[in-house]
Order: structure tokens, then sequence, then C-alpha cells
């Protein structure tokens, strides 16, 4: 017995476990015919025959169901230790993120990531307002903007990216804007407003600065829907280039820029210390390798 190849035996299970070569060779991936080689090298083995076949259908001998039953409860035993042992070695990561960043912030780092290390589950949630006191339960990384990131008292917080802000519009309407030069030309423009609670304090600081005054028409924190109400020429929106990086690329959105230094936007990743903190350092070290260039 010290010389049988135990794969005879996973094969035979299988043919029996499947109902018939046919099933079991779809299932395994292996050729029909080398499959009743095996099974057929396994009774040589044994010296007993264990399938009698026909050319339809196929029937256990007692040894055939006394070896089925003894390998069920075998491969029973083994799966279950398999799914301990998966268990034990899989990690779950939980990353919150703003929802209006996560439309571009993952990009291809988080494919990588999960391809890089299949044993660490990703958790992602998307919140549309920061509860600090969540963090400490709920999270192992948050990316948000530096303004609501400080209010997390931790000194684990790297810089992800810069985000450049910038105004759009659609094609149609940026017709009226081909000689704007400076950003108080665009007073009483009505807007499409994409900002979260302080980042529009800081959009309002800078037009009362340049003493404009803008009609805001809608406010909206999806970028998708945003998209869209620019497209259609509804009004002017301040944004992070990076919403609508494609969309300026391919034509669909026109940028307008004005010779005033426009305020820019620090993302940031806040981690927690623990059990946990090797991976987390996977996880940002692949997710800042898509903004190297920019910091």
């Amino acid at each position: 017995m010290n010389n049988f190849n135990l794969n005879l035996f996973k094969y035979f299970y299988y043919v029996v476990y499947y109902n018939g070569f046919t099933n079991a060779s779809k299932n395994l991936n292996i050729a029909q015919s080398s499959l009743s080689y095996n099974i057929k090298q396994l009774e040589l083995q044994l010296d007993k025959t264990l399938i009698i076949r026909d050319n339809k259908n196929f029937e256990l001998t007692e040894d055939g169901y006394n070896l089925y039953e003894n390998l069920k409860s075998a491969f029973s035993i083994l799966n279950q230790n398999l799914e301990q042992f998966d268990n034990q070695n899989t990690v779950e990561l939980t990353i919150g993120v703003r929802h209006y960043l996560s439309d571009f912030i993952f990009r291809d780092s988080i494919v990588e990531f999960i391809n890089t290390y299949p044993n660490i589950h990703i958790n992602i949630k998307l919140y549309s307002k920061l509860d600090v006191k969540k963090f400490e339960d709920e999270y192992d990384v948050l990316i948000d903007y530096e303004d609501y990131t400080n209010l997390i008292n931790t000194n684990n917080k790297d810089l992800l990216c810069v985000l450049n802000n910038t105004f759009v519009s659609g094609k149609d309407l940026s017709k009226n804007y081909e000689s704007i030069q400076s950003i108080k030309e665009l007073g009483n423009t009505r807007l499409i407003s994409m900002c979260p609670n302080k980042r529009n304090g800081k959009f309002q600081k800078m037009c009362f600065e340049n003493g404009i005054l803008f009609e805001n028409i809608i406010s909206v924190n999806d970028s998708i829907i945003s998209k869209e109400l620019v497209k259609n020429n509804l009004g002017l929106c301040f944004v992070n280039r990076d919403f609508f990086k494609e969309e300026i690329a391919n034509g669909d959105v026109k940028e307008i820029k004005v010779k005033e230094q426009l305020f820019n936007d620090n993302v940031y990743i806040v981690y927690k210390n623990g059990k946990n903190i090797n991976n987390i350092n996977k996880f940002i070290k692949i997710l800042k390798k898509q903004y190297k260039e920019e910091l």
C-alpha cells in the first residue's frame, strides 16, 4: 500500500460522487479516457472490481461501495480541516472611504492588492459623513480629506495624494468662458456644487476674497450625477480635476482655467496600530504606488 498513488482514490471518489465518468470528467477537467484508465489502475492494484461499467451506466460492486463510504468519511474530515485552515489564514481588512472619493481612489491598486494577497479579505465601507467614534470599532483604514482626518486622534496619517481643483463646464456652455482670464469674471454664474461641508467653506472663502457670487442651483456629492449635469450644460462645477479627468481628456466637458491659484485638497490615509498593522502597511504601500508621481 505504501506505493499507491493517492490520486487514484481521489478519481474513484469523484466518479462516484458525480455519478459517472462524464460528469466527473467535466468537473475535474480531465479527459474521460484518462479517468477510466486511472480507475482501472486502482482496481488492478487493489485486485478488486470496484465498478461494473456499460456504455451508459455504471454500478458499484460491494467492494466499490465499501471503498466509497470510507473515502467519503475521509474526504469529509479533510475538507473540514482545510476549511478551518483557510479561516485561520484569512484576514479581513476594513477600509472606510468617502463615497465620492471612492469613484477614482482605488483604480488599479485594489485589483493589484487582491491578486497579490488573496488571503486578505477587503471590506470597503462607503460613507457620506465621517463618524469619528466609529473609527476604533469599525475601520482599520480611513481615506478622507485632511480636514476630516485631523479630527481623529492618531499619529498614523499618511498623505495619499494631492487633488488639484478646477472649474468645468459642458461643451456648449464653455463657449461663454473662452476669453475668461480671472476667477472674478465668473461672477453670478450658475453653479453645480460638489463639496463636503468644510471644503465648501474653503470654496466660499475663495469666492468672497475675489468678490464673486454664484447662483448655486444644486448641491450634489455624487460625481456621476454631477458629470451628467455638467455635460448637459446646466452650470459650472468646481471639482477635483481627478473626478473629471477622463471627461476632460475626451472633450465631454471643458476645463475653465483662470490665472488665480486655486486651493488644493490633501487626501490622507488614517490607520490603527494592532495585530493587523502588517496587512495595513501592505495595503498602503500598493495604494500609494498609484500616486507616487503626485507625492
